[in-house]
């Protein structure tokens, strides 16, 4: 089998291959959605033997995808979500979108990579994170971690790093940076840890400007003790991209994310597109039920505002916690989310959307109606009424749609 006749196969992913992604458990793994299968952890075994043809299990995950019939088991989020649309998920994505590096790599006759040539990164250095959102966990935000252990009485570090030895990581990622194309920030909050700006400072230091930054971020925050990304960094290098994790605006924002202040997001967003035009700003919505009667406002909002375009936008629908995911909905309510839809979508079409684009958000509704979970309803109301209550906040005030809930 040929490399384009590989990119295009059912069974083959270029992530394994030419991508790393280490989280802030320490773990490696191939993919951020794919966290059952692990290639070992950067706190027991150095990078280099990690990424080497002497670790098992890399290469026998590479393996697989190189002469399997189908998907590892371990990619089942990958051949789901091919189920419910043949062209959409991240391995699709990635052969599309990097299936070019495939002509760097040279394989020997056991299938094993000759030599490695890391391309892509994606580093959760830490948990750090100054928000509390509610579809989140303690392992991807020290707040909530903090929030936890205060209300169970346990003294504990909550601020969780996935290196040991920050030193050994910079040595291997230097090792690697001729061939960079990529490199991911996420946390946490990316933009509170001190590992990011010492990596843009290496790419400085060695005139890698036209690697692509691709940011997941809260928009909170932009500034780092003397340091600033929109003033100090951004102007420097010719692709990034910021998608905006944010699913509302207004108070919804502030109780979906907890400590997320919607004036404050809003005028960063808006310094982005004066100081920084060339700063693609996507907006990354996480579509659960907190979420799914407040996403058209927000992004009708912003498009209006010349602040994004209509197209920028992914939708994450949220599959974990199973009680927040909007296939817990009872029927009843399921249709007026439908009808919800129907109505976005023919509004953001008359600000100029795609057919594309629209096809994601009718998308939403296909994975609603995918799956029956409203016996985690009861749950999801557990949860909520034990929040509201620690964080002096209140569901039915703030989304008053759910009121017959």
């Amino acid at each position: 089998m040929n490399k384009q006749e590989l990119l295009k196969s059912k069974h083959f992913c270029i992530l394994p291959f030419v991508h790393t992604c280490i989280w802030t458990t320490g773990d490696v793994i191939p993919c951020c959605i794919n966290h059952s299968y692990e290639y070992g952890n950067i706190k027991n075994q150095p990078l280099e033997e990690i990424f080497s043809n002497k670790n098992a299990k890399l290469t026998q995950l590479r393996n697989e995808m190189l002469t399997g019939q189908d998907l590892p088991m371990s990619c089942n989020k990958c051949f789901r979500a091919e189920q419910y649309d043949k062209d959409q998920s991240l391995r699709i994505f990635s052969n599309t979108t990097y299936g070019h590096l495939l002509d760097n790599l040279e394989f020997d006759e056991n299938n094993n990579v000759k030599q490695e040539k890391i391309s892509l990164w994606d580093v959760r250095f830490s948990n750090l994170c100054n928000l509390k959102c509610r579809m989140c966990d303690g392992v991807n935000s020290s707040s909530i971690a903090e929030e936890d252990y205060s209300k169970r009485n346990i003294d504990i570090p909550v601020l969780q790093k996935a290196y040991d030895d920050l030193d050994s990581f910079l040595s291997f990622f230097i090792s690697h940076i001729d061939t960079i194309e990529e490199i991911y920030f996420c946390g946490g909050e990316p933009l509170m840890l001190e590992e990011h700006y010492k990596i843009l400072d290496l790419l400085i230091e060695h005139n890698k400007f036209d690697v692509l930054i691709r940011y997941n971020s809260n928009c909170t925050r932009f500034d780092f003790k003397n340091k600033n990304v929109i003033h100090d960094y951004w102007p420097l290098f010719k692709n990034v991209k910021l998608a905006a994790s944010i699913d509302a605006g207004w108070e919804q924002l502030y109780y979906i994310r907890h400590g997320a202040e919607w004036d404050v997001v809003l005028k960063n967003l808006r310094l982005i597109a004066e100081k920084c035009p060339h700063v693609l700003i996507q907006l990354n919505p996480t579509v659960e039920i907190l979420s799914v009667f407040h996403i058209r406002k927000m992004h009708e909002f912003l498009v209006k505002e010349k602040i994004v375009h209509p197209d920028n936008i992914h939708y994450n629908l949220l599959t974990y916690p199973i009680s927040y995911g909007i296939t817990v909905l009872p029927k009843e309510i399921k249709e007026k989310v439908e009808q919800y839809i129907n109505e976005y979508a023919t509004s953001i079409k008359e600000l100029g959307a795609s057919e594309h684009t629209l096809n994601k958000i009718y998308t939403i509704v296909t994975h609603m109606n995918s799956k029956d979970h409203s016996r985690y309803l009861d749950e999801f109301k557990r949860v909520t009424v034990e929040k509201d209550k620690f964080r002096n906040e209140n569901f039915i005030k703030t989304f008053p749609e759910y009121e017959e809930l």
